[in-house]
This record gives structure tokens, C-alpha cells and sequence, in this order.
């Protein structure tokens, strides 16, 4: 199967295509609710963008950095990626931009990348706590060196690296405490390199990137590997087979790590440059783990892990997971919630959660409504938990077309 584009490097193209000078042809991208937004809210900068009909190609024509001007309010739905890029796209102006949310992306913290735009030289207002809707504008004269928290969220990171070529004196970004989700940061450095800029990566304990400018070209985006792994974990707890034709070895995408988890449990999984292969264990028969499973740098994938749990022999405990907190639910809490509606043990913490094995394959004697809390990954990780136990209502099912519309028509072909 063809994966829908990865959302993570559609996004960093349209930024990245945005600021680069001349026409840049983006191939196959992330088709969902996040990559309209982000498309909508360029074009609200000023930037030129043409869609094909089928969502197949997006053509967009850099300004260099250079944005209209004017008063300019940009509509962000419930994109927390977009928001981030686009907070520190706005830096880059000298006039007010306001950024608006909606639901529960007007709940997610901001402040380390707030207070990283201030220290440039920018000015912020938030009325709710640092959270949208907020204002920004840009500094006359840009600072060239900020310091930032490193354990909220590497969206912050991601944003500043993807504006620092352009600042006039570049930027030099300092990391307090542990950085989290790494393989993000990996994936910004990998596309800003394929427009043409080199980062100096210390560790990831601080980041130089000298004045440069990006050159447009010709991106073709692989597929997505967090919508892999809920063909993957499908393939594991049924004993069958998967085959991902865009998505490779070569992915620098952090979720791939998933199928290393496939592989532990049970599951056999063959990688080449392009296409990978993963076959699920006879029968479906999931092995135990041993010790915990630290899913930090994987939090998109550590939900599906999370849903899964259940079929696994004994407690699995997943760490390292405390910004799943501020994800577009409370990813710790509300899973934990909707896996005791089918008897199932689970004790959470700040950073990690247990969860017990249901005796066998127990069916719900009757149907159970799972809420899915607006957040798409929620549906769709309890989804595939629905196709080996039966009576799961997956409420509110729609959802997933914030970044991957067309789920419900992809687990129906492979069933």
C-alpha cells in the first residue's frame, strides 16, 4: 500500500518552499486538514500556492522571507505544528500578526518559543497563559543568540532552525535540560539540507546555523510512518502482512522505530532504500516484552502502542511519554480512560503508563462507545484494538481528517 505523505516533512516543505527564492514543486504530500491550513495561512503571508485538483502536487513560489504587509490574522484549526512554524514565520515580520486556534490547540503551551521570539528582539501578546490566540511582531533589529527549555516540545526548536538562514546575523539556539523528540529536530535538519542550508548540531545542545538561503527545487515527500503503524500493529495482532511502498530505510522519520517494537513483539519486518515489508507472527500469537518500552522519541507511534497493549501477554509499561500530556489530548489520561470502559487495568503517571493484559480475547459483550477527545490519533489507534475485539464504537469518526482522511477507506481495504 501507499502511505498518505508524511505530515511532519509536508509541513517543513511548505515552510522551507516558502522561504526559499523561485518555484518549488512539493510531490505527494500529507493530503488533510494541517496541510490545507498551513497552505490557507502561507497564502494569507503572501506566498503563492497552487494546489493540483487531487491534492497530488503543490507548486509554491518563495518570497525569500519576505511577507506582505499589513495587519494579517492567520487561521490555524487544531494544527500544534503549524502554529509553532507559523509563530516563528511571523517573527520574521516588522507588523502585527495575530495567530487563532480552535478547541484544544488554544490549550497547548507556547512560552519557550514566546519567550525565544522575545529574546530576538520581537514583541508577544497572550491572553490565555501563552497559548492562542496570541500577537506577534517582529523585532526591527534581530538578536542572534536565544536559550530555550528543551523538555516541552521540539516543534519550538524546529520553528526557530527553519527561520534562522534568513536573520541577518543567523542564530545561535542553546538547549537548557534534555531535548525532547529528537528524531523531529532530525527531520528539520534533513529537509533544511535538501533546500540547500547546513546546521552545526552540538549534541543537540546547540544549534548554529550562519546566514544562508534556501534553493527551490523538486521534493517528493515518503510516506507517512505514523500512519504506518496502524497497518503495522494490524499486521502483528492478526498474523498478516503489509507491504509499504514509499517508506523506507532511508527515513529519518523517528516513528519508523515503531516497527522495531513490531519486530519485539513477534512480527518480522524487511526494509529496503524505498518499501518495507512487515509480517505479523502465525496467528497473531504477540510476544511478552520484557522490562519497559521508552517511547519518547516516538510519541505519535507510542499511542498506537498504547491501544494495542491489551493483546499483550502480562503488563506493558510504556516511558518516557510526559508530552504526550500536551498533545491534541491528554494522551496518558484519555487512552487509559477508554481502555478501563473494556475491563482493562491501567495506572498512569506523569511520564509513563501500565497496562494490564485482557485474559484471552475477550469480546465487549456489548458495544462500548470510545471518545476519541477531537484527536485523530486516538480514533484511529483504537481502531485497529476494534478489529481483533469486536463492539468498539469509535465515536466521533471524522476526526482523522486531520491528517489522515482517507483511514476509514484504508482499514476497510486491508481487512
Amino acid at each position: 500500500m501507499d502511505l498518505p505523505g508524511s505530515k511532519s516533512i509536508t509541513l517543513r516543505n511548505l515552510v522551507l518552499a516558502a522561504l526559499a527564492e523561485g518555484t518549488t514543486e512539493i510531490a505527494a504530500p500529507c493530503d488533510c486538514d494541517d496541510t490545507r491550513e498551513m497552505v490557507e495561512c502561507l497564502g494569507s503571508l503572501g506566498v503563492s500556492i497552487e494546489t493540483s485538483n487531487d491534492y497530488r502536487r503543490i507548486s509554491v513560489d518563495g518570497t525569500g522571507g519576505h511577507f506582505s504587509e499589513g495587519p494579517i490574522t492567520l487561521g490555524l484549526g487544531l494544527s500544534g505544528t503549524s502554529a509553532r512554524f507559523l509563530i516563528a514565520l511571523s517573527a520574521l515580520r516588522s507588523e502585527v500578526t495575530q495567530l487563532v486556534g480552535r478547541g484544544s490547540l488554544n490549550e497547548r503551551p507556547n512560552h519557550p518559543l514566546l519567550g525565544a521570539v522575545e529574546q530576538l528582539g520581537g514583541e508577544t501578546v497572550s491572553s490565555n497563559d501563552g497559548c492562542l490566540p496570541l500577537s506577534i511582531k517582529g523585532p526591527g533589529t534581530f538578536g542572534r543568540k536565544v536559550r530555550m527549555n528543551g523538555n516541552v516540545s521540539s516543534q519550538f526548536f524546529s520553528a526557530l532552525l527553519q527561520i534562522a538562514p534568513l536573520l541577518p546575523n543567523g542564530l545561535e539556539i542553546t538547549v537548557d535540560g534534555e531535548l525532547v523528540s529528537r528524531p523531529y529536530i532530525d527531520i528539520t535538519l534533513n529537509e533544511m539540507r535538501k533546500f540547500g542550508v547546513a546546521v552545526m548540531n552540538d549534541d543537540y545542545r546547540r544549534f548554529e546555523v550562519l546566514p544562508q538561503q534556501y534553493r527551490s527545487g523538486h521534493r517528493t515527500v515518503e510516506g507517512d510512518a505514523s500512519a504506518g503503524s496502524y497497518f503495522a500493529a494490524l499486521a502483528l495482532i492478526h498474523g498478516g502482512t503489509v507491504v509499504f511502498e514509499n517508506l523506507g530505510a532511508d527515513s529519518r522519520q523517528g516513528d519508523v522505530r515503531f516497527l522495531a517494537i513490531c519486530e519485539r513483539l513477534g512480527a518480522r519486518v524487511r526494509m529496503s532504500g524505498e518499501k518495507t515489508v512487515v509480517e505479523g507472527p502465525e496467528a497473531g500469537l504477540i510476544n511478552p516484552l520484557k522490562g519497559e518500552i521508552e517511547c519518547g522519541d516516538i510519541p505519535d507511534a507510542a499511542l498506537t502502542l498504547i491501544a494495542i497493549a491489551p493483546l499483550i501477554t502480562g503488563i506493558t509499561k510504556i516511558t518516557g511519554i510526559a508530552t504526550l500530556k500536551n498533545k491534541e489530548c491528554d494522551r496518558i489520561e484519555s487512552p487509559a480512560a477508554e481502555l478501563r470502559k473494556i475491563g482493562v487495568e491501567v495506572t498512569t503517571g506523569a511520564d509513563f503508563i501500565e497496562i494490564g493484559e485482557l485474559p484471552g480475547d475477550v469480546v465487549p459483550p456489548n458495544i462500548v462507545d470510545i471518545e476519541t477527545y477531537h484527536d485523530h490519533r486516538m480514533a484511529m489507534s483504537f481502531a485497529v484494538l476494534g478489529t481483533r475485539l469486536g463492539n468498539l464504537n469509535i465515536l466521533d469518526p471524522d476526526v482523522v481528517g486531520k491528517t489522515y482522511p482517507r483511514f476509514w477507506e484504508d482499514l476497510d481495504r486491508v481487512r
